[in-house]
């Protein structure tokens, strides 16, 4: 077990970030707040001040064990198979890509009671829905691996190569050049799709961290399609 501060609360991690989730309909802005808020409140449970984030904050918890696949056609997906929380991760990716999926999952963990339900966008398709439910998603791994106060820290005091930026952060470089585009920091890169378009409440979409021109996380699978071949992560 990696030695890390552990929460002063009893009550359990899962528990306290959940209960920001405020129980009312969110447009797709206030999602995304929400989710950053939970990041943050991650970090302050475990009295982290800066990078890197040790992966165990999430993967220690109780009732949450992580296993490898090399049967999962995505990055990850995530189940509850009745005593524990599975986090299962394609164990062809490499570790700093792990380490995101990682987050991308728990945060489905995160919004597993309500699902996201209510979520409310501009377009009432269930494409946009699970869009959304994603790059929610994909947003709360780079708050917690890459919390915007730590990043601009780093840039602001002269650190501002990516590549020692990522090594620093123990992130892949393309996540972290994404990250600086999203906290407008450098300049954005060209991408084949557009951002999903928020309701009138939401000020702003922050870019896509997709490392192509697609999400590379998929719908959470069902349990006739997880993988039977898995290793457990020790």
């Amino acid at each position: 077990m990696t030695d890390i501060n552990q929460p002063d609360s009893n009550e359990s991690v899962l528990k306290q970030l959940r209960s920001l989730m405020p129980l009312r309909q969110l447009n797709f802005g206030e999602a995304l707040q929400v989710a950053e808020r939970q990041a943050n409140r991650l970090l302050d449970l475990h009295h982290l001040t800066g990078p890197a984030v040790p992966i165990e904050i999430i993967t220690e918890q109780p009732r949450i064990r992580v296993v490898q696949s090399y049967d999962l056609p995505a990055s990850g997906s995530a189940h509850w198979d009745g005593q524990d929380w599975i986090i299962t991760l394609n164990a062809a990716e490499y570790t700093l890509r792990q380490r995101y999926t990682i987050c991308h999952e728990y945060k489905h963990l995160l919004d597993h009671p309500v699902r996201m339900t209510t979520l409310r966008l501009s377009t009432g398709s269930s494409s946009d829905h699970d869009e959304a439910i994603e790059k929610i998603a994909d947003y709360f791994a780079a708050c917690v691996l890459m919390p915007k106060a730590w990043v601009k820290r780093a840039f602001y005091g002269g650190v501002q190569n990516i590549e020692l930026l990522a090594a620093n952060f123990h992130v892949s470089p393309k996540a972290m050049s994404y990250r600086l585009n999203e906290l407008g920091l450098t300049t954005p890169v060209d991408r084949c799709t557009t951002p999903l378009a928020t309701t009138a409440h939401s000020t702003s979409t922050p870019p896509r961290r997709a490392w192509t021109s697609r999400s590379p996380y998929r719908r959470q699978l069902s349990n006739s399609q997880l993988p039977t071949r898995q290793k457990v992560l020790t």
